[in-house]
């Protein structure tokens, strides 16, 4: 399992989401230089690159990239507070969704 964090999200989730999910590699799209990229670049860049999930605040990309090589995990926020307050939820969906399969994650579900 390796994780690639998407350019809107911000990449202060990344080492809280790596501790939950023991180790993994979570790395940002913006350290693979992919900030240009179209969506169906980026996956195909993320595949290439070993990745099994995307964390994204694009909820479209699913709807637009039903074969997507890999999972996609979207939020529906990117402020830091909102992140780190569902990144338990995250990690749980990077855990539970396969290749090819979409998951959202609300943020507002989480905070209190």
């Amino acid at each position: 399992m390796k994780v690639l964090l998407d350019v809107g999200v911000s990449p202060r989730l990344r080492r809280p989401l790596q501790e939950l999910l023991g180790g993994v590699a979570v790395e940002s799209a913006e350290f693979h230089n992919w900030r240009s990229l179209r969506d169906d670049e980026l996956l195909a860049a993320a595949k290439r690159g070993g990745f099994t999930a995307l964390v994204t605040t694009d909820k479209r990309m699913a709807a637009e990239q039903p074969r997507a090589p890999i999972a996609i995990i979207a939020v529906d926020g990117n402020s830091i507070e909102g992140l780190l307050a569902a990144a338990s939820a995250i990690a749980d969906a990077v855990r539970s969704t396969r290749p090819g399969e979409h998951r959202l994650v609300s943020l507002a579900r989480v905070h209190r």
